[in-house]
């Protein structure tokens, strides 16, 4: 749950992240970031970008790739839609996903697409009876809630953080958690003004879908 020093650095490299935590704004340049990162911890500063590079390289690899891949002896260089519908299926459908944020018609195709893809995923955690699932790949200080879980007692509070970090529940939250994603009708706004998906514009010059 510890995720302080990661948003402490994110809130420092990009104004007002910490009121719209969105990762698609996240581009300091070089020198900013090592900067920030030598505030947190001088020794990483001088290995970061190297370090950064190889890891990332790697878990993309391992998430991108079908199981039966080897991460190592693989390269995504020049490689084909037929190819790597085959060796790298997540892509795909990753790549497919965050273009649907972007699409001018049918602005609701995008989060009635997720909601469908989120049935399958609510069932399976029913199944084995997990009311609180983490299936992420990098430990990001966060827990999920499922929402569709069968008479899950679950309560919301704001919370203060004392001098040691810690949080602490203050105030409780009249939340009720339905099993949705999003309320459709309210889809609008995560959107910006001419319609698209917020932090997620289309590339300059792109025709219209």
């Amino acid at each position: 749950m510890s995720n302080r020093l990661y948003k402490r650095l994110a809130f420092s490299a990009v104004t007002g992240m910490d009121k719209l935590f969105d990762l698609s704004r996240f581009h300091p340049d070089h020198t900013r970031l090592c900067e920030l990162i030598a505030r947190i911890e001088p020794h990483l500063a001088t290995d970061a970008a190297v370090y950064t590079r190889d890891r990332l390289a790697h878990l993309f690899a391992a998430i991108a790739l079908a199981p039966h891949q080897d991460v190592t002896a693989y390269s995504f260089r020049e490689g084909m839609f037929d190819e790597l519908a085959l060796t790298a299926p997540s892509l795909l459908g990753q790549s497919v996903f965050r273009e649907m944020r972007i699409l001018d018609r049918y602005p609701q195709l995008y989060l009635a697409f997720e909601q469908a893809k989120a049935l399958p995923a609510w069932n399976y955690w029913n199944s084995l009876g997990i009311a609180t699932p983490f299936n992420g790949f990098l430990p990001k200080g966060e827990i999920g809630v499922n929402p569709a879980y069968p008479d899950a007692d679950i309560k919301v509070w704001l919370a203060e953080s004392c001098g040691r970090g810690l949080l602490h529940p203050a105030e409780p939250l009249d939340v009720t958690f339905a099993p949705r994603l999003a309320d459709l009708g309210m889809t609008a706004m995560r959107r910006d003004a001419t319609g698209k998906a917020a932090g997620h514009p289309a590339p300059a010059g792109a025709p219209a879908s």
